[in-house]
Order: C-alpha cells, then structure tokens, then sequence
C-alpha cells in the first residue's frame, strides 16, 4: 500500500477534492489528542464545503473513557444524515476508525495526523504506543507511575489493534520546534 504523506494542508486538499462523488464518502481524520485533527478537518471540510462532524460532540458526559461513551444512535444518523445531504462527510476525532467498525461503516479516505518534532521523531508513538511493548504493558507501565489514564487507555488499545497510523491513505505532518 502507498501512503500519501502531506505536510501541506492545501496539497492535501487538493488530492481529496479529486474524489468523485458517484457513492457516498466519509473521510476520516484520526490522531492522538492535540495534534490538530478538529483544526485540519474543519479546513478541509470549509474548503470543500463539505459538512466535519467531530466525533466529540457525541460523547456523553465524561466517565474516564471514551469509546463506550459516544451516543452512537444519534452518531449514526447525524452521518445517515449528512451523507444523504452532501455525499462527502469529514468525521473527526481519535479512535474514528473503531467508532466507524462499531457504526458498520467505512472510511473512503483515511487521514492520520502525526506532531513529528524538528530531530525527525513522532514523539505521540514513543510515548504512548511504542512498536517493542504491547498494550496491556504500557497500560500497566502508564498506572505504575500513577497516570490517570481514562480515554488514554481507549487511544492505547486502539493504536495497538486497528494501527491507523499504518493504515492510513495520508498522514499529515505537523512540524513543531523542540528547544
């Protein structure tokens, strides 16, 4: 599989705009938290005119979790919805392609927004989801040192099981100065 790396919003608008809307469309954008995915998704969604709907806005009140606490009921038909009316959708928010797994439906494009710092190194894989240690060990490794986890654990689990960051159509790059 090839996979389109951007670090140029407009470049990778483009590539999207070029999808045809013969079926209906959802691309997803995925990442960790605070990388920029609910910015980069209403940008794509306002230059396309093209309706975002951010996962987020589904979760019920915050219980230390993430997945098992999205209204998906009213998820679901906000995309049936928004599908029928526009035939391209951007959903956005962590976990997104697990969220879809758990709605029966599937991302046309996936977009995976990484934070990479000026040495070159994502530094969300090495804290959190590193290729050498399985789930459950940087879970335990995360309570050992007294981490509140919540939707940390979900993001976790979730990187270990549906991969996004390898799964993706594109990746978009976000550079940021380490001093």
């Amino acid at each position: 599989m090839s996979v389109n790396i951007f670090a140029d919003e407009r470049a990778l608008i483009k590539c999207i705009e070029t999808f045809s809307l013969k079926s209906p469309i959802i691309v997803s954008v995925d990442g960790v938290d605070g990388v920029g995915k609910t910015t980069l998704a209403c940008n794509i969604a306002k230059k396309m005119n093209f309706p975002c709907i951010e996962i987020d806005t589904f979760v019920q009140e915050q219980q230390g979790g993430f997945i098992d606490h999205i209204d998906y009921n009213r998820l679901s038909e906000t995309i049936k919805q928004a599908i029928i009316t526009n035939h391209l959708i951007i959903l956005e928010g962590i976990c997104v392609l697990q969220v879809l797994q758990k709605l029966g439906l599937n991302s046309y494009a996936k977009v995976y927004v990484k934070v990479i710092n000026n040495y070159g190194f994502w530094m969300d894989q090495i804290r959190l989801f590193p290729p050498d240690k399985s789930a459950d060990e940087m879970i335990a490794e995360r309570k050992a040192k007294g981490f509140l986890l919540g939707h940390v654990e979900d993001i976790i689990r979730y990187h270990y099981t549906f991969k996004p960051h390898e799964n993706a159509d594109y990746i978009f790059e976000r550079r940021t100065d380490v001093n």
